[in-house]
């Protein structure tokens, strides 16, 4: 489960720099020497992207909280507060979420 953390950290950084954008990037790119987020290559980050698109389908609840605390940074308990819910709840959805995406990614490399 450790594995997908980091992967879906690095998707957050990696989907939230490309929006806009039209053109494939050169990773890594390093903004500043004390520059260690986890980065991905666009390969890799379409794979996690497709997989968590399937979660869209699957938890659209799931989706939104996954989106807001990689992509969007926000905590179990902003999530939380804004659809007034408790924040465990919040943090067992997220978890639940994660484990579909890992046996997506999973899946997807398999077939790949």
């Amino acid at each position: 489960m450790k594995d997908i953390l980091y992967l879906l950290t690095a998707w957050g950084h990696w989907s939230g720099s490309r929006i806009g954008t039209e053109y494939k990037a050169a990773w890594p790119i390093v903004t500043a020497s004390s520059d260690i987020r986890p980065m991905l290559s666009d390969e890799d980050g379409e794979i996690v992207d497709r997989a968590v698109g399937r979660l869209k389908v699957f938890d659209p609840l799931g989706y939104d909280i996954v989106v807001a605390y990689y992509r969007g940074k926000a905590s179990c308990r902003g999530i939380g507060r804004e659809i007034d819910r408790d924040q465990k709840y919040v943090t067992a959805i997220l978890t639940r979420a994660e484990a579909y995406i890992a046996g997506q990614v999973d899946a997807i490399l398999v077939v790949a």
